[in-house]
């Protein structure tokens, strides 16, 4: 987790292994990890504006990323 206080941007990044070859599958479950365990609460406590989201999925030499983004009240 990374909190950046000048724009009060927090960033979380969950990076897995694709043994099965499937990138979107694994970006998918990296995703909802970060929302199942909420990793988000501790930058949430001091107050961003926005929160991205980025799942890394590796296989070998391939990887793909997938973002999200929560816009915090």
């Amino acid at each position: 987790m990374i909190m950046y206080n000048p724009k009060k941007i927090g960033i979380v990044i969950e990076v897995k292994y694709a043994d099965n070859k499937n990138l979107d599958a694994e970006c998918l479950d990296a995703l909802d990890q970060i929302e199942k365990l909420h990793y988000t609460q501790a930058l949430e406590e001091h107050e961003p504006e926005k929160i991205y989201k980025y799942a890394i999925a590796c296989y070998k030499k391939r990887c793909k990323v997938v973002m999200q983004d929560e816009i915090c009240t």
